[in-house]
């Protein structure tokens, strides 16, 4: 007889909790429950594909780098590790951030238009208007006031040190 979602959901729980000392048993784990949590409904699907993306990224095992991100066709995005992805803090990056967002939410430390940030960038002023949006949902703020505020941040030159 099949779980009902809240037991399966604890039993998952159970499982990261215990398998935190063996981090790559604990991301293979997620990988593997992934696809049955999201057409069941249960978990946290999506920061568990990026969660082992990025630990299986970070050990060079790239065959199971390819099967998180083979998992898109569940409707969980998990983003191909592009130069610079390192850069992004690890909180951001869990949440989704990419490494084009990345750049522009440094830029908005110093509260820029997003004309400005377009010709710095070379892009045109609506995909960075996209790329805020998108900044937005991802780290669940309001609005831009408070995007410019949390990328301003942490250190005096901003969230990722001088720019």
């Amino acid at each position: 007889m099949p779980r009902p979602p809240e037991a399966a959901g604890r039993a998952a729980l159970l499982a990261q909790e215990t398998g935190a000392p063996y981090p790559t048993a604990r991301h293979l784990g997620q990988r593997l429950v992934a696809e049955e949590a999201q057409a069941l409904g249960w978990g946290d699907p999506e920061r568990w594909l990026r969660e082992a993306e990025h630990h299986f990224h970070e050990t060079s095992a790239t065959a199971v780098v390819g099967a998180c991100r083979t998992l898109r066709a569940i409707g969980t995005p998990v983003r191909r590790h592009r130069t610079g992805s390192d850069l992004i803090p690890p909180e951001l990056r869990l949440r989704g951030m990419t490494v084009r967002e990345y750049e522009i939410f440094r830029l908005l430390a110093d509260r820029p238009s997003n004309k400005d940030i377009a010709a710095r960038l070379y892009v045109s002023p609506r995909t960075v208007e996209k790329h805020v949006a998108g900044l937005i949902a991802k780290t669940g703020l309001l609005n831009r006031s408070q995007l410019c505020a949390l990328a301003a941040a942490g250190t005096p030159d901003g969230p990722a040190g001088p720019r």
